[in-house]
């Protein structure tokens, strides 16, 4: 009989994937409920506040985070979290009673929590063996399924919006207790083995100098380098290490950017009008729109919790893949040539496992390279974090752009069905 042993590894790694989902589960029950929220308030045409409000905010809290609040303890700023998030699950269960920009401040709340505690997570995920980053992303994969599925069931329960929000409460608690209770930060270690005690304070010292001397790195070809992470010179102004830290960054955080950005033009815009529901009475078809925001979901999870199986180092080639995709479903949007929902299904679940695998990959690489100094890595981690929301918020503008003009006439007879 094999007997799994819960080595700290272990431990951290389930930390950090409940952590994820919880991170992420109220921005995705938002997300879920947005129609059933603006047409609680009757603001039916004004749904993409919904979204912008989840998402724009966040990128004002990454850009906090990622600037302004680098030397404050990573413990006191889940702390806060933990109150922003909390504040924002009461506020939307309250606005019922108040109005619907009421409601729309309370969603910025979450997004803020979800975007600023993913931001501190992955810059904490640097006192990490590397490869853990997979137990957080799954966890945010998670998120995605488990929060469709959560709003879903209980909505079918009779269960109000505000009763939903309330419900969700209990987990802020968990977050906490998760961070603060759960995780324990690796101490005495080693590369090779990261829980493995060194044998002497004598030997830390030596490899320590060793490393910043010298360190290998495994290349996109499986090649060992000897590189030396690039430090600044002395002396180096705020500006000038911000500057460096964007240049070390840049292409695993564009890559990730864009691979954003174009999944969210299908799995959002493409999504919407892909299908023709004209008299039809195929439930698959009625309710198409919410099986492919699952599909994508459900991909996402799977590619998120990928990286223990396979890691991808020529990440660009991910992000062709979904350029390719999202022109696909614009195309699909415009002519519905695809006439069969279960292919679309298919398509988005391979949609969503692009997205996911980019996600997943460049933290990782991130989190891995040793040309990027360890007293650097957070702010890089930042960046790519913060491009994530750029990416998110370019697409819902590109969005709202598509539906106000070639895709104009689509979106005209869907609201006359």
């Amino acid at each position: 009989m094999v007997r799994l042993k819960f080595t700290p590894y272990v431990r951290n790694w389930i930390c950090f994937h409940f952590m994820g989902n919880i991170n992420n589960f109220s921005y995705c029950v938002v997300n879920a409920a947005g129609q059933s929220l603006a047409a609680y308030f009757d603001n039916s045409k004004n749904i993409a506040l919904v979204l912008w409000a989840n998402i724009a905010f966040g990128f004002a809290a990454r850009l906090l985070n990622t600037f302004a609040l680098e030397k404050v303890g990573s413990k006191l700023k889940i702390a806060i979290n933990c109150f922003i998030m909390g504040g924002g699950l009461v506020g939307v269960a309250l606005s019922y009673y108040v109005n619907f920009a009421f409601c729309i401040s309370m969603i910025a709340l979450i997004g803020i929590a979800s975007s600023f505690g993913e931001s501190v997570v992955l810059s904490y995920l640097k006192l990490f063996p590397s490869d853990i980053v997979n137990g957080w992303s799954s966890g945010t994969g998670v998120a995605g399924v488990s929060g469709s599925l959560f709003y879903i069931g209980l909505v079918a329960a009779g269960l109000s919006n505000s009763v939903i929000f309330y419900c969700i409460l209990p987990t802020v608690l968990v977050y906490f207790a998760l961070f603060f209770f759960g995780l324990k930060v690796p101490t005495g270690t080693n590369e090779a083995n990261p829980y493995t005690p060194l044998k002497s304070e004598t030997e830390d010292i030596v490899n320590q100098k060793k490393q910043e001397k010298e360190t290998l790195i495994e290349n996109a070809d499986g090649i060992d380098q000897i590189v030396e992470p690039m430090r600044g010179p002395s002396g180096e102004t705020k500006r000038n290490r911000y500057i460096r830290c964007a240049k070390l960054v840049w292409w695993n955080a564009i890559n990730l950017m864009l691979v954003y950005f174009f999944e969210y033009v299908a799995s959002v815009g493409g999504a919407d009008l892909a299908v023709n529901k004209k008299n039809s009475n195929d439930w698959f078809v009625t309710n198409s729109y919410a099986i492919l925001s699952f599909c994508y979901q459900f991909g996402v999870l799977i590619s998120r919790s990928s990286l223990q199986l396979f890691k991808i180092h020529r990440i660009g080639i991910l992000t062709v893949l979904q350029g390719i995709n999202m022109v696909l479903w614009i195309v699909q949007a415009y002519y519905r040539m695809i006439e069969s929902v279960w292919v679309l299904f298919a398509l988005m679940i391979y949609c969503g496992l692009l997205g996911g695998a980019s996600y997943v990959n460049v933290f990782y690489l991130i989190l891995h390279d040793k040309k990027i100094p360890d007293e650097d890595r957070e702010v890089c981690i930042n960046y790519a974090a913060l491009l994530v929301t750029v990416g998110i918020t370019l697409a819902s503008c590109f969005i709202l752009i598509m539906d106000h003009t070639f895709l104009a006439f689509q979106v005209a007879a869907n609201q006359a069905k």
